[in-house]
């Protein structure tokens, strides 16, 4: 990982690093670490996702591993915000969660209570689950997740999805990989996907592509109610 490199691509500098307290030497020796681990990393997401497509009422399942480089880049961003956090080589694997990263999307909003029985059935949680919530979402909604266990996290810019940080069996005595599962509808799933690209891949501030991106948000939540509609419909339709 070479240094200059890496600090033009995420727009960092040594001063930043001392800003969050930590060395250029600390970071490669973690960068290292993760690299050997990929392999298990990798076996270990494949075995998630394979379980994941169990789940009831599971649309599809995407997973990944996150990229070295990302996480060095995690790393210096979680320590400007929090200086106090100590991080290295032993521990950086409990500290950053989200290592593998799976997602679970289904159709309707009224589906997610049984994939969340899914979820704690085969696994143990590493720490309480939070839902994202878009504002003014419906109070029945919000109780449904606090009911369930989740910390209720409203979100600024429209983003809905329940995330669950699950401990993997690693083979090895007193020790678990982390995993973080995120659980979302298709509609909220596409307008993630695009939001993501446009405001952070091209690090836009573009009043426009801001405006075009919360129309967006307000489509998909639409079309998840008249999924909500479209199911309640045809219930009624069966009785």
């Amino acid at each position: 990982m070479d240094k200059n490199e890496f600090f033009e691509k995420y727009h960092l500098s040594d001063s930043l690093l001392d800003k969050a307290g930590i060395y250029w030497e600390d970071l490669t020796s973690i960068y290292e670490s993760y690299v050997g681990t990929l392999s298990e990393l990798e076996y270990a997401a494949e075995y998630l996702s394979s379980m994941l497509m169990k789940a009831p009422k599971a649309h599809s399942v995407k997973f990944r591993i996150k990229e070295p480089e990302h996480l060095i880049e995690k790393i210096i961003r979680k320590k400007l915000h929090r200086p106090e956090l100590y991080i290295d080589k032993l521990n950086y694997s409990q500290k950053v969660t989200d290592l593998i990263g799976a997602r679970i999307i289904h159709l309707f909003k009224e589906e997610w209570d049984v994939i969340d029985d899914f979820i704690k059935s085969k696994w143990s949680l590493f720490e309480k689950p939070h839902a994202n919530v878009r504002s003014g979402e419906p109070n029945a909604i919000i109780d449904a997740f606090e009911k369930r266990g989740c910390e209720i996290i409203p979100h600024d810019l429209g983003y809905q999805s329940v995330h669950y940080v699950i401990k993997l069996n690693s083979g090895k005595k007193d020790a678990s990989i982390l995993a973080e599962i995120q659980v979302r509808t298709i509609f909220e799933e596409a307008w993630s996907e695009i939001d993501h690209q446009m405001r952070y891949s091209t690090h836009t501030d573009s009043p426009a592509i801001q405006d075009y991106l919360r129309i967006l948000n307000q489509l998909s939540c639409a079309a998840d109610d008249m999924g909500s509609f479209l199911l309640r419909y045809r219930d009624t339709l069966k009785k």
